[in-house]
């Protein structure tokens, strides 16, 4: 194991951890905490750090089914949230692990429940500046479909719910020249399983979840600085994607193979021209191809923008472009406000299974947390808070309700965030948009949320939230009635009606409105021992009747920090 050196430098960290995990928490399973200012972390070795939370809890749930008006059902959950992470780092691996796994009693219903968010990655270095090796994985409960139903309790609606396990396993050759260019061989495999008891249908009827798998190889050849004005970065990529039917459905399948090359042209200190060129060669096969035309997704790709460097804190790169038979912008911004308030932004656009992009979510995490033990080695002072909230991928993505859903998609995604930790104050506010063409249907959907927590004194510290997801699912009931397999009906049903069942598959598709608000105080009694009680209140609203509901959830109890 590696030194712990400073003892403040293991508090430090473990402060750090906490506040990621808690960050991390679906709404209505906070845990509050008293986080002390973040101060940045000194590491000369090896360095191994961890937290570890326990919490005792009761709750009240008035509507646990997330039923509409009339048939609502409520239960009191007596539950223990086990929460924590861990960070260990020598000059060969740096790995981190962090999560929360929640552990329910329903009372009611006597059926025992658990619920987990867990994320791990790491880095392995074989030979120093050649040979590596990544390993992530991750397993939680996400939604079952779109439209599924949500609320700030993390055990209303399980039946909206599947259990997605990822992982993934990269080495790669990686090596910087003399000259700064550098140059990158890699193989990826990464695989996502979604537990196939509850992968079969939900209550939207009709919906099917499925595993997925996918090879990829890259090469990549970066010039680096070696020229002054002009960067070039040349890549060649391979993949081939499979997501495995359940039973009665189909597969979809697809391999794509790209060249392209980027670059940026500098024309002042601050200011660049940037874009690509490259080439896209689709091949759909199985389900897929009934739905894409290779024509289409295939052919010359372009973007062409600008990246900008206004002031030692900000950056900005936005270009447009075409890919995939459409325009779309690709951009990413950041811009330090100020030590402690943090702006980002960007959009992009894929062609990928909605399982597989959860592997996407480790890809930068691993080089990141990577460079940020070396530059600590290095002897720089680093704030370990940005390391753990992208390794810790589903603070962002589950408060927004993340969900599963079959096919492959032609997708364009937006991500906006303001993020500040002042000494007694932390503010979060983000938004996000994304646009699906799964080819039979279409899936938008906008959200934001704005979380607040304040420490009121020593002891007290008082905490809330507002979220908000709109979804709109379309489909053509033509389209169900000509491949109803696709849609996860059982056509050898001899009750099986193709007409009756895509109508009424329908009526549970359309436009939803989710708003949950989160209200909660914690008392701190000891050093690692505090009191807590929150009320959350989700309301979704729709056009159709059927589609709406509410819950309100109390939950009180004890939290102990080791």
């Amino acid at each position: 194991m590696g030194q712990l050196g400073n003892p403040k430098l293991k508090s430090t960290t473990k402060k750090s951890i906490l506040c990621g995990v808690a960050l991390s928490v679906f709404a209505g399973a906070a845990i509050a905490q008293v986080a002390a200012p973040e101060a940045p972390l000194k590491l000369q070795t090896d360095y191994f750090g961890y937290a570890a939370g326990v919490s005792a809890r009761m709750s009240y749930s008035d509507n646990i089914n997330l039923a509409r008006d009339g048939l609502e059902d409520d239960e009191i959950i007596a539950s223990t949230l086990l929460t924590g992470g861990a960070i260990y780092s020598t000059p060969r691996v740096t790995a981190m692990i962090l999560g929360d796994l929640d552990f329910s009693y329903l009372i009611d219903d006597a059926d025992f429940a658990v619920n987990q968010n867990v994320g791990a990655t790491s880095t392995f270095t074989a030979v120093d500046n050649w040979l590596y090796f990544d390993l992530s994985g991750s397993s939680s409960r996400q939604l079952a479909g779109d439209n599924a139903r949500f609320s700030g309790n993390i055990n209303a609606g399980r039946s909206q719910r599947v259990n997605v396990h990822s992982y993934n396993a990269s080495p790669y050759i990686f090596h910087k020249f003399a000259d700064e260019s550098s140059m990158e061989l890699r193989y990826r495999f990464s695989q996502v399983f979604v537990d196939g008891e509850q992968s079969l249908a939900s209550l939207f009827r009709g919906s099917s979840l499925n595993d997925s798998l996918t090879h990829e190889v890259i090469a990549r050849y970066d010039t680096g600085r070696k020229n002054e004005r002009l960067r070039m970065r040349f890549t060649a990529y391979g993949s081939d994607t499979t997501e495995d039917g359940v039973d009665i459905f189909p597969d979809f399948e697809y391999r794509q193979g790209s060249l392209s090359a980027d670059a940026q042209f500098a024309l002042t200190q601050n200011f660049a021209l940037s874009g690509a060129v490259g080439y896209d060669e689709i091949e759909t096969n199985a389900a897929t191809a009934l739905f894409f035309d290779d024509d289409l997704l295939s052919g010359f790709f372009w973007r062409a923008g600008f990246t900008a460097q206004p002031g030692p804190r900000s950056s900005l790169r936005i270009e447009y472009g075409e890919r995939y038979g459409d325009d779309f912008i690709d951009a990413d911004a950041r811009y330090q406000i100020s030590e402690r308030l943090t702006f980002s932004a960007a959009a992009s656009r894929s062609f990928r299974t909605r399982a597989q992009s959860i592997s996407t979510q480790y890809r930068t995490t691993q080089r990141q947390t990577l460079d940020f033990a070396d530059r600590l080695r290095e002897g720089d002072e680093l704030s370990a808070r940005s390391v753990i909230e992208s390794a810790n991928w589903y603070a962002n993505s589950l408060n927004f309700g993340q969900a599963q859903t079959s096919g492959v998609s032609v997708s364009d995604n937006a991500s906006v965030a303001l993020t500040g930790a002042y000494d007694r104050t932390e503010l979060s506010i983000n938004g996000f948009y994304s646009d699906d063409n799964f080819g039979y249907r279409q899936i938008e959907t906008i959200g934001g949320g704005l979380d607040l927590r304040r420490r009121m004194s020593r002891r007290l510290t008082g905490y809330g939230s507002v979220t908000y997801r709109y979804a709109d699912t379309a489909f053509d009931p033509a389209t169900c009635q000509a491949n109803p397999l696709i849609f996860g009906f059982d056509t050898s049903d001899p009750l099986f009606d193709p007409v009756m069942s895509c109508n009424d598959l329908a009526a549970d598709n359309g436009v939803t409105n989710t708003l949950i608000g989160r209200l909660g105080a914690s008392y701190n009694l000891y050093e690692n021992a505090s009191i807590f009680v929150e009320a959350s209140r989700t309301e979704r609203f729709a056009p159709n009747p059927l589609l709406e509901y509410s819950e309100t959830n109390v939950l009180a109890g004890i939290t102990l920090d080791f």
